[in-house]
């Protein structure tokens, strides 16, 4: 099996990689359930045959994986993806999110200027305070996935996040969020 894998920075920058080896594309595969530290740890590094890319994991905005599988059921059940990108310049139906269904666009901002459109499509699950919760710390969670445009899956590092636009109002924000329209 192989892989394509492209990491985006935040100088706005991609570097691509190719693994066609079936033991070598195994072991990142294997590495997936560790993505949650992928963020977080010292270096990520990357040993080619001819050279060794080391990258600062804080400089990293996004890490995508296309492969010819699913790659979906590797992950931890718990970070399984909920955004599907979709191009940038996509017109999408009104989002909506009750207390029981979230179907709506979101747009991801990081440092440098990348950014990233997807439509977020799930069930509503935990209370209203839980749910608020989870939209008060999005910036503290160690990653978070999403189906890449070519089916793959995708790992944003919130930390390099600058802002979230939902195009929906939230039913539950929380009391400190300020209410305001776009001007």
């Amino acid at each position: 099996m192989s892989l394509s894998i492209t990491i985006t920075t935040t100088a706005n920058r991609t570097r691509s990689f190719q693994q066609t080896d079936p033991t070598r594309s195994a072991a990142i595969l294997d590495s997936l359930q560790r993505c949650a530290q992928w963020f977080r740890q010292q270096s990520l590094i990357i040993v080619g045959d001819d050279s060794t890319e080391i990258i600062n994991p804080g400089s990293i905005t996004r890490i995508e994986i296309d492969a010819q599988q699913d790659l979906a059921p590797r992950l931890p059940a718990s970070l399984w993806p909920i955004v599907h990108a979709i191009p940038g310049d996509s017109l999408t139906l009104p989002g909506a999110i009750d207390d029981s269904y979230a179907a709506t666009r979101v747009d991801f901002y990081f440092n440098g200027g990348d950014t990233l459109a997807g439509w977020l499509e799930a069930p509503v699950t935990g209370t209203p305070g839980e749910r608020t919760a989870r939209n008060a710390r999005l910036f503290e969670e160690a990653v978070i996935t999403y189906t890449t445009l070519r089916g793959g899956i995708g790992f944003i590092n919130p930390t390099a996040m600058t802002r979230v636009h939902v195009g929906t109002a939230l039913p539950y924000p929380p009391a400190s969020a300020w209410q305001a329209n776009e001007a």
